[in-house]
């Protein structure tokens, strides 16, 4: 097991994210990481146009506009494996994301396991998208599982025939399913080990026989046809390996594939490490990305 190199910036939230006797999904319940979730989540962010809680096809959402005029879309999808996070912890990124990139953010707030087990999530975000009147040309994006429900999203997308998505950002997301990996066994970082990421796997899809379905594993689904996607990995992240198999994958079956990789950063950095250098670097690819695909969605 190789020793994992942190981002500066990050080293003492890295200390303080391995501390003995912090909760973790391993030795808490699903209510405790809800609300550790909560406590670590920052308040505040940009001043908004406008900030609406509203209901999309009977699925709460919170829609953001940083202007009267936003120039696209992105329906935003929240981490938390599956089993924490709502769009009150998020609402500052959301406010972040909405005014680095000019766009309206409508930030989905589906149902968590266990109470809501897969394919749960997958419904209710693929109900929003569904019956979404997006402003300009349409994006989804979200972290973690956020970025696994995106990915599979893009795929429903591809499927329907509808071809409403300009692009797919796909921010540290797990696509495959797979807990049983050398990449997997690589290196313990401070934050998201393994036991943890097999602990929300279990939560979220208790059956075993449905871990190789695409709805929650998109690295098996059929790749060809995919929207244009942004795929953002943190280098201290056992993710990260997966989601970038994944991006070339993706690149290997056309699609258009731009990647960003945060040297030393942790999971979650965007949300937990928001003032650092690694999340405005990032929030600047995220910018360029949708730049370039809603100019050509055109």
């Amino acid at each position: 097991m190789s020793k994992v190199n942190i981002d500066p910036e990050m080293a003492g939230l890295a200390e303080a994210l391995s501390a003995p006797g912090l909760p973790s999904i391993t030795n808490s319940t699903p209510d405790v990481m809800r609300a550790v979730l909560s406590q670590l989540s920052p308040a505040g962010g940009p001043e908004m146009h406008s900030v609406v809680d509203d209901r999309i096809a009977g699925v709460p959402v919170r829609d953001y506009r940083p202007d009267a005029a936003p120039r696209a879309t992105i329906l935003f999808v929240h981490g938390g494996g599956w089993v924490a996070g709502s769009v009150a912890d998020y609402d500052s990124f959301a406010r972040t994301l909405a005014a680095r990139t000019g766009c309206r953010v409508v930030s989905v707030d589906y149902r968590l396991a266990p109470e809501h087990p897969f394919p749960a999530a997958v419904d209710d975000v693929c109900a929003v998208y569904r019956n979404l009147k997006p402003d300009g040309p349409l994006f989804v994006g979200g972290d973690s599982a956020g970025g696994n429900l995106s990915a599979v999203l893009a795929q429903v997308d591809r499927d329907s025939g509808a071809g409403r998505l300009a692009g797919q950002i796909l921010i540290y997301p797990s696509v495959a399913g797979d807990t049983e990996t050398e990449a997997m066994r690589a290196f313990r970082p401070p934050f998201m080990r393994l036991e943890d990421i097999r602990a929300f796997y279990d939560l979220y899809v208790p059956d075993h026989r449905q871990r190789a379905d695409p709805r929650f594993a998109p690295a098996r689904g059929v790749l060809e046809g995919l929207a244009p996607a942004l795929v953002i990995t943190a280098g201290a992240d056992l993710l990260a390996a997966e989601a970038e198999d994944y991006a070339h994958a993706l690149a290997e079956s056309g699609c258009d594939v731009a990647t960003h990789r945060q040297d030393g950063a942790l999971h979650a950095y965007l949300t937990l490490a928001p003032a650092s250098s690694a999340a405005d670097a990032t929030l600047d690819q995220i910018a360029r990305f949708i730049d370039r695909h809603s100019s050509q969605s055109r």
